[in-house]
């Protein structure tokens, strides 16, 4: 396990929590109507109720664009893909030659995301039919989210591409509400996203039209895994309405990052109240949230926790 090291002044000035100063941050969060903005905007009240001074402003951002604008200090706060948050610090992937130095952990393993591929129910096309075109219509989240970034993973991995797509079918980049709402409308009939569980763009999809969940392959599930670092789990039978199977599908792990920029007293205050705050309060901002706890919150050790949150676990008595 890493070492940490403070100096006594530095841990006292954070532990004994000095009053702060009004401050307003900006909370990088995802498509207006998904789960990250929700989860979010949930965070942030639960952040303002402990810690009045606080203001956290949610606004529209992505999984890939996440990490750059924090990084740069555009954003103070945001959600990140563990997949992508150690891409960014290394300069790999679609930051290659670009490591992000300026990027700080502050809670690890806040929820895992599962990537959906959604059908009519009464489509057998497998997903390597849908990515291969020839005539389907589908929509996929806005360029530059994690979402959109992982159904090119798989598309290099079946050989296609959006050209490809194009010839035949339709590829629409859309929020969460709009891809919805053209699935219910007839407009697509493929979705792809990626979603906590359950998701409610899906649930608000199947009102009107039934809908199923397609099964990745097993070898697109090895191959991502071992180039890109998801995980292989499934989405439980039940989770949707008309789903009574289990569906292997790819996961990842969102997180809390900041700014190093963000103050330490700030980001001790912020972690602080996300930690302490009641399971059941967490749970109702987002069902993915259940079971999440803060033993695991200083990440893999790759990408350095911002010292406010480091300071804070450490008290707390999460990194020993």
């Amino acid at each position: 396990m890493k070492t940490y090291v403070f100096t006594t002044m530095t841990v006292l000035s954070i532990v004994t929590a000095p009053a702060l100063r009004a401050e307003t941050l900006e909370f990088l969060a995802g498509s207006v109507g998904g789960g990250w903005y929700n989860m979010a905007v949930g965070l942030s009240a639960v952040v303002h109720d402990a810690v009045p001074e606080l203001t956290l402003k949610t606004v529209p951002g992505g999984g890939v664009s996440n990490p750059s604008q924090l990084n740069a200090g555009i954003g103070q706060l945001g959600f990140v893909q563990s997949i992508f948050g150690v891409a960014a610090r290394n300069g790999a992937g679609p930051f290659e030659g670009k490591p992000h130095e300026d990027l700080r952990m502050v809670i690890g393993g806040l929820a895992d995301n599962y990537l959906h591929l959604v059908a009519p129910a009464n489509d057998a096309s497998t997903m390597e039919d849908i990515l291969a075109g020839e005539g389907k219509d589908i929509g996929i989240a806005p360029s530059g989210s994690t979402d959109e970034y992982s159904f090119r993973f798989a598309m290099d991995e079946f050989e296609t591409s959006y050209d490809k797509m194009r010839g035949t079918g339709k590829v629409v980049h859309a929020g969460y509400l709009d891809l919805a709402s053209a699935f219910r409308d007839g407009q697509i009939d493929y979705i792809f996203v990626l979603l906590g569980l359950p998701g409610g763009m899906i649930s608000d999809a199947a009102q009107g039209r039934d809908l199923r969940l397609v099964p990745f392959p097993d070898d697109l599930r090895a191959t991502l895994s071992s180039k890109w670092g998801y995980a292989e789990q499934s989405i439980p039978a039940g989770t949707y309405a008309g789903t009574d199977t289990d569906t292997p599908v790819l996961t990842t792990s969102t997180s809390l990052y900041a700014s190093a920029a963000v103050s330490d007293d700030t980001i001790y205050a912020i972690t602080k109240a996300i930690c302490e705050a009641p399971a059941e309060r967490l749970t109702s901002i987002a069902g993915s949230l259940e079971g999440f706890s803060c033993d695991g919150a200083a990440g893999d050790g790759i990408v350095p926790l911002h010292p406010g949150a480091e300071a804070y676990l450490r008290g707390a008595g999460y990194i020993r």
